[in-house]
């Protein structure tokens, strides 16, 4: 007989009650695990990708990636945010570069290292420093014997623990206040490869503390044979503009984006036709013109160089000219880097070439109010003392803490001098020291004798060490300078302002009538023709 279907389904639930249904507890666990797989996947993903982040950033890709499609999205946020960050420092140091390029210093070889960097930033503290140039060859040498020398010895890491103090010789800033501030480092090269190497350098040794540069830059000006001749590099880089792309590029991309790069050239070179001055005098300006306005234009096109220090002659290249020829004979044609200034006004401009004192700079940036400065190097190497007025004058500030005499500078100077020697070897570093402040008291009366004194306080180190002796016991290096100067000047030099030796650069500017070098230049060019010959004789 047939159960009655409510009795029966009443009796089912009965039988059933207090059991736990089937499958349903089951369903729930493996709800629950693969949610907790799927949250154990993603943080590992995070820390994974977080912790290669710097990986991510420099390759760009994720091949690294167990699944990279699955990590691409968090890599490319940590890639555009890397980007991101580089691309405001480097908007911040252009804004550091563009308020210091109002007056900057030269590079200049053997002259502009960092001793005399260091007397320039006591003289002013808002003047762009410009090294001497660095080949970057030299740089990728070094850092790659450094490695290799680290590997040998078993380090572990040895990108981040190799020794880098030959390195430090070549890019090393001064570290006594106060500081080097706005500067530039040149590199000179012509292969792409070595210059991305050289600012990878530059980068990582920013990271280790030895040097903090507003800007590098690319020199494309300088006419010396050994650098445009045989080096390839220099001057003769302006008659390959694409190429001068590519290396600016292979710079940014060193650095990672985080440094302006920017480009020291010249108007032109002899290269279409062979310089006389004749010959010169009749080219067509328009032509000439437009050879410096295809290669402004073809280098900036990577999107990278908007910054140009121009020196306002040719490079005469064909002709076994001399870097002092080539600084004299090419006639200099302000009217070509004005031209410049207002057919690009989205790019910056700086003038180089004949302009050697303050009230000579001021003239120049009145005359072309759109310059973004004025680039000065014998000037500076001939009579740093000169420029004090500077800040003042330019940039309409002055620093408080700044020496007011030359006194107060050899004193501070001084703490540099005994701090780079507690570093380094006097007998090797001491007449670098030295020199930096050999034409502190140019024009002034017994000069002279106080370069003799400087000369013989350089020596020494080495003649106590070819006499067996040491340094030990005797006077510190800022002792010997501040008593050469107490011993050969009088008080009124030592303790005259500023102002007091600006008057006496504009009125012996008046007497010349703006023809001509200043007499305290000639006398240093021919100091400087002596040295060069002497150095010669004695290689």
């Amino acid at each position: 007989m047939k159960e009655n279907g409510t009795e029966g389904e009443i009796r089912r639930k009965k039988t059933t009650r207090g059991r736990k249904p089937r499958g349903r507890a089951p369903c729930q666990l493996q709800l629950i695990l693969v949610l907790l797989a799927f949250l154990l996947l993603t943080v590992h993903t995070m820390a994974f990708t977080v912790g290669n982040r710097f990986v991510c950033c420099r390759i760009g890709t994720n091949h690294f990636v167990h699944n990279k499609y699955q990590r691409q999205r968090v890599c490319s946020l940590a890639l555009y945010s890397s980007q991101n960050d580089n691309q405001k420092e480097r908007e911040k140091r252009y804004r550091e570069l563009n308020d210091a390029s109002r007056l900057s210093l030269a590079p200049m070889m053997e002259y502009t290292d960092r001793h005399f960097r260091h007397l320039v930033r006591l003289v002013s503290s808002r003047t762009l420093l410009y090294t001497e140039m660095v080949a970057a060859n030299a740089l990728a040498h070094e850092k790659q014997r450094a490695v290799e020398e680290a590997h040998l010895l078993g380090k572990k890491n040895v990108l981040q623990k190799y020794d880098d103090q030959f390195l430090r010789r070549y890019l090393g800033q001064g570290s006594v206040e106060p500081l080097e501030g706005p500067s530039v480092l040149q590199l000179g090269g012509s292969d792409p490869k070595q210059l991305f190497e050289a600012t990878q350098t530059v980068q990582d040794m920013t990271e280790r503390g030895w040097c903090d540069y507003t800007a590098i830059n690319l020199n494309c000006g300088c006419p010396s044979p050994k650098v445009a001749g045989k080096g390839c590099f220099g001057a003769a880089l302006m008659d390959e503009p694409k190429l001068v792309s590519e290396l600016t590029r292979a710079m940014h991309d060193g650095c990672n984006g985080k440094l302006p790069i920017t480009v020291k050239c010249r108007i032109g070179t002899d290269s279409k036709q062979a310089f006389t001055k004749d010959a010169y005098s009749e080219l067509d300006p328009e032509q000439e013109y437009s050879e410096l306005c295809r290669f402004i234009e073809t280098v900036a096109s990577n999107g990278v160089v908007t910054d140009f220090s121009i020196h306002a002659r040719i490079a005469v290249l064909q002709k076994s000219f001399s870097p002092a020829d080539n600084r004299k004979i090419p006639p200099l044609k302000y009217d070509v880097v004005h031209r410049l200034v207002h057919d690009y006004p989205e790019f910056t401009f700086s003038l180089n070439g004949g302009v050697d004192d303050l009230p000579q700079t001021i003239a120049a940036l009145e005359e072309c109010p759109g310059l973004a400065g004025v680039m000065i190097g014998r000037g500076w190497a001939a009579d740093p003392w000169g420029f004090a007025m500077a800040d003042r004058l330019i940039w309409n500030s002055d620093d408080e803490n700044k020496p007011k005499n030359r006194l107060e500078l050899l004193q501070a100077y001084g703490k540099h001098a005994d701090n780079e020697e507690k570093l380094w070897d006097p007998v090797k570093i001491r007449r670098f020291i030295v020199k930096a402040i050999t034409p502190l008291f140019a024009g002034e009366p017994n000069a002279k004798r106080y370069r003799v004194a400087l000369d013989g306080i350089a020596g020494r180190p080495k003649k106590l060490m070819q006499q067996g002796k040491s340094l030990e016991g005797t006077e510190p290096l800022s002792e010997l300078i501040l008593n050469a100067a107490m011993d050969h000047f009088s008080e009124e030099t030592l303790l005259r302002s500023p102002e007091e030796s600006y008057e006496r650069v504009t009125m012996e500017g008046k007497k010349r009538q703006g023809v001509g070098r200043s007499e305290t230049l000639n006398e240093w060019q021919t100091r400087r023709k002596i040295e060069e010959s002497s150095s010669m004789e004695a290689f």
